[in-house]
């Protein structure tokens, strides 16, 4: 027998590759230069450095009544067990001695994954769909989640309420959410938790095949698949219906499609699929244009001589994306012009100065830093590793497809300003998030590759990326957790700005009133009126101070919402009715008049003209009384 290999180092990988008719196949990876182990061994000690100071940071941030880093202090709002479990099977993997010994078991998967054991594949796909399956969002803070969900709930018109939806975004978080629910198999949420449960099986594997990409082996291959699956953007698969869910899965399809284009010749088909599908999805798809140029030009370069470009499926893949740009480009530039100037150009940049000083005024420093951190846990480690590699940064071209990718999502996210901000709004980011996680991902499977005797490190790699994100799943769980840190965020320092808090506390009046929690839920939007004042924002306070029984002030709020929009028909109702309960039988017949002088046909107020006509003065005089 020959001499085994020591198990989680790496490993000749003794499949031939297979390439494509007319195509060389390219060789395998040369042992790395002294300077460049040298160079892999200072980015794996920088690597073990940041993995050690946010270890620290989420403890010490554990303990401490800001909302500063608001991605380390998770610990702050989850159970005992989550909070700490996997904060502790994170740090002691950090260190040598005890991370020794699980190397060989993390080792040998990254070897039945690079291997193509399709049974440990397998279980990891399952395993991904069961984990979106088992955490559920119940907390459905983020971005549109409870106006997307309703859409489908009460079947309204997505063009009404979303005007800026491309086609493929309509198909699969409206029209077939709505047929699922229809047909009674499934109801809005579990019918988006299914798509997502599908999506997150999806990007395990593409996490199985960005390592395989890379031709990277044990420890180093398990690293890197974990660090591009683990990441806040798993959130996006737990019921939330929206493109960005897809757009994760589509950037992780172009990081891996685009590796193969480059070092192996092929996969120029699902690239061009999937930037495709991008453009049919959302507008920010864009972005990926660089990296589709770049995966081209590499492939041209090397190939186009012999006449490969000729066969129908190099063809297919050319003209998929070009079609798709050439149909949804002008309705995107459309949708740009008309929609995007709230989340490029809004007030609050004019009132900063400018663009340039808007991005990074106030707390979105830190947010930025922080949502970041939150989507992709190695993102810290990116610069960190860059720098301890400097000249020793490996394959060039790799870097470069990797950073063309990563460049256009990353560097537009400063001037973006969602409506409800960063720390709400972070499914805006989502899929830059999954860019920066490939190049760390890269980053430290080359830098584990290049340097087999801190092959350990490759557990503290994955352990560093998935322990915050079950903690993110986990939270995002409970319902209860969820409402307190979205409390501490409107209270505690730093001071968020008017349009932050009242988004926060329109949030907090909503969920509390479907949880029917409505005394919560009256006092949330009391401080939710006192920054945006809208008429909606009015009417669920009038109705969530009715359901809690403060009749006397929901008739107050009914009068100073008609006073803003006297055509608010349901204002008008509400008024009526809660009038007709305290007495003021003069208020609620003066309601139902204006309602039958806009619909003249309207049943409840011809009802409401009914009960305040016929109802005994003793009752009218009893309830003054009481409401007096």
């Amino acid at each position: 027998m020959g001499r085994r290999r020591r198990a989680g180092g790496p490993a000749r990988d003794r499949r031939p590759r297979r390439a494509p008719p007319g195509v060389a196949p390219r060789p395998a990876p040369a042992a790395p230069a002294p300077a460049e182990a040298g160079a892999a061994r200072r980015a794996a000690r920088a690597l073990w450095a940041t993995l050690a100071v946010l270890a620290v940071a989420r403890l010490a941030l554990a303990f401490v009544p800001t909302m500063w880093a608001w991605s380390l202090n998770l610990q702050r709002f989850l159970e005992p067990l989550p909070a700490w479990a996997w904060w502790t099977l994170a740090a002691i993997v950090l260190i040598p001695a005890l991370a020794r010994r699980a190397a060989p078991a993390f080792g040998w998967i990254g070897d039945a994954l690079a291997s193509g054991r399709w049974g440990v594949a397998l279980g990891l796909v399952a395993g991904a769909a069961a984990l979106a399956l088992a955490f559920p969002d119940q907390v459905r803070f983020v971005g549109d989640f409870l106006l997307r969900q309703g859409t489908v709930e009460e079947a309204d018109q997505p063009g009404l309420l979303f005007p800026q939806a491309l086609p493929l975004d309509v198909l699969l978080h409206y029209t077939l959410p709505l047929r699922i629910s229809q047909s009674g198999a499934l109801d809005a949420n579990g019918a988006a938790r299914a798509l997502g449960a599908l999506e997150a099986a999806g990007l395990a594997a593409l996490a199985v095949g960005f390592a395989r990409a890379l031709a990277l082996r044990g420890s180093a291959a398990a690293a890197a698949a974990c660090v591009v699956f683990f990441g806040g953007y798993l959130g996006m698969f737990t019921g939330y219906s929206k493109a960005f869910s897809e757009m994760v899965v589509i950037v992780a399809v172009v990081g891996v499609s685009g590796l193969r284009v480059l070092r192996e010749g092929r996969g120029l088909l699902p690239l061009g699929i999937a930037v495709a599908a991008g453009l049919a999805l959302h507008r920010s798809a864009l972005g990926l244009l660089p990296a589709l140029a770049l995966a081209w030009a590499g492939w041209l370069r090397e190939h186009a001589g012999g006449g490969a470009w000729r066969r129908p499926a190099v063809l297919a893949a050319l003209a998929i994306p070009l079609a798709a740009l050439a149909v949804m480009l002008p309705r995107i530039v459309a949708t740009v012009l008309r929609f995007d100037a709230q989340h490029f150009d809004p007030a609050e940049v004019q009132a900063q100065g400018g663009a340039l000083r808007a991005a990074f005024a106030g707390t979105r420093p830190a947010d930025l830093l922080n949502l970041l951190v939150m989507l992709s846990p190695l993102a810290l480690a990116v610069p960190v590793m860059a720098l301890a590699l400097g000249r020793g940064l490996p394959r060039g071209r790799e870097a470069l497809y990797l950073g063309a990718l990563a460049l256009p999502l990353l560097g537009v996210m400063p001037f973006i300003h969602p409506v409800g901000g960063l720390f709400r709004d972070w499914d805006d980011f989502a899929f830059s998030g999954m860019a920066l996680s490939l190049l760390a991902a890269w980053l430290a499977g080359e830098t584990l590759r290049a340097a087999p005797r801190f092959a350990w490190l490759g557990i503290a790699a994955a352990l560093g990326a998935a322990a915050p994100t079950m903690q993110w799943l986990i939270f995002h769980a409970d319902v209860d957790r969820g409402l307190a840190r979205v409390e501490a965020f409107v209270s505690e320092p730093p001071r968020r700005t008017g349009s932050e808090r009242g988004q926060a506390f329109d949030f907090l009046g909503i969920r509390n009133f479907r949880l029917e929690r409505f005394e919560a839920s009256a006092e949330a939007l009391t401080r939710a009126a006192e920054t945006s004042p809208s008429p909606r924002v009015l009417h669920e306070w009038a109705l969530a101070e009715t359901r809690r029984g403060r009749l006397v002030k929901a008739q107050e709020i009914y009068r100073r919402l008609l006073e803003k929009s006297p055509d608010y028909v349901m204002a008008w109702l509400g008024l009526g009715a809660v009038s007709s309960r305290i007495g003021d039988v003069d208020q609620a017949r003066q309601a139902a008049q204006e309602i039958l002088k806009r619909q003249p046909n309207s049943l409840e107020a011809h009802q409401l003209l009914e009960v305040v006509n016929t109802m005994p003065q003793a009752v009218v005089d009893s309830l003054r009384r009481v409401y007096r």
